[in-house]
């Protein structure tokens, strides 16, 4: 009995991390960058997606992937890209040190100068009126849209990997060069909760839309689930690759993504942690990957090897697209964030905060 209850327990556990399809080839490849694309990002209605390459080129593509505009200004490689949640402003950043904010006519509208290495993740808060910016340089900068100020410099300590935000405004997630995920109170901008189990360097960190769960991938080999509210790991994904460079969320929260170095990614059901599909590794270094506004298919930007065939790779998921209303916890989502609520002591010059230990 004892045996068969072990045999029977093992088979369990084997059986969640066989995937359900594996996939061999792209549904399409999207021309037109001159180098690696190393960045996708789309907007929330899915109208429009944007990518960024070596080339130090934005390309912007229609949601049938119809070119409509090249946006040059940078003067090295593409390093971060998002879009504004409602689609009217794109934030670029590059190895230059240079942050663009192009508008909704794909015009550069801004440029934004702060940082002192290259520029490594973006964040727009819920209100729309600000962008968190981290870099190289180990801080985190907070810029006022409108008027194209600085607003704060967080001192992080660490060179930052990526940040992310649910919808409490409150509040800023920070994965940095270290195991650890740290949650922002930008109220006094202290460390409100920290996030440990990674045993090497996180690399990419986002949000569900449901707002429950913080997706994470780590140098260790594994990508996290972890709940928000308790700051809990509840799942952990056994990616099996030297380091997990890109996670993403499907729209529905249902489904989370993982991108390796050796060009694996994984499709995975949160609730079970069952293994739905993968790309099995192919010499590829995924950089950055993301669901489309339907979990039917997704989108990798990576470095390639032995080829010239850059562009975005656009992938099937194999998920069922069962049509179902997309869970997004609107709690805190109405309420306006204003500076003075990051700090209740503003002034018109930027403030300076050492949050890194000692």
């Amino acid at each position: 009995m004892n045996k068969l209850f072990i045999f029977g327990f093992t088979f369990l556990i084997s059986s969640n991390l066989i995937a359900q399809k594996t996939i061999s080839e792209p549904i399409k490849i999207i021309a037109g960058h001159s180098n690696d694309v190393v960045l996708v990002t789309q907007s929330a209605k899915g109208n429009y997606i944007a990518t960024g390459s070596w080339d130090k080129n934005v390309l912007i593509y229609d949601s049938n992937f119809n070119q409509l505009k090249t946006l040059s200004g940078h003067t090295f490689p593409i390093s971060a890209l998002k879009f504004r949640s409602d689609g009217k402003l794109l934030a670029s950043g590059s190895s230059d040190n240079s942050i663009i904010i192009w508008d909704s006519l794909w015009r550069n509208s801004r440029t934004l100068a702060g940082h002192q290495s290259k520029i490594t993740a973006f964040c727009f808060d819920k209100s729309n009126k600000y962008l968190f910016s981290g870099s190289d340089d180990k801080t985190i900068l907070v810029w006022d849209l409108k008027s194209g100020k600085m607003l704060r410099k967080i001192d992080i300590g660490q060179a930052i990997t990526s940040i992310a935000q649910t919808n409490n405004p409150r509040f800023l997630f920070v994965a940095s060069a270290g195991p650890q995920i740290r949650l922002y109170d930008l109220s006094n901008l202290t460390i409100s909760k920290t996030f440990v189990g990674h045993g090497d360097i996180v690399n990419s960190i986002a949000s569900s839309n449901n707002n429950k769960y913080i997706l994470s991938g780590s140098n260790d080999k594994t990508a996290r689930i972890w709940e928000i509210a308790t700051g809990k790991e509840i799942r952990k994904l056994p990616v099996d690759c030297w380091k997990v460079t890109a996670v993403a969320f499907s729209n529905d929260s249902k489904y989370a993504l993982t991108g390796c170095n050796d060009g694996s990614v994984k499709i995975w059901e949160v609730e079970t942690g069952n293994l739905i599909s993968q790309i099995e590794a192919n010499g590829q270094y995924v950089m950055s990957a993301e669901f489309g506004l339907s979990q039917e298919k997704f989108y990798v930007a990576a470095m390639i090897k032995n080829s010239t065939a850059y562009g975005l790779r656009v992938w099937p998921s194999c998920i069922e697209d069962k049509k179902q209303t997309i869970e997004i916890n609107t709690t805190d989502s109405t309420k306006t964030t204003n500076i003075s609520e990051i700090s209740p002591k503003v002034s018109s010059k930027a403030k300076t905060v050492n949050t890194s230990k000692k």
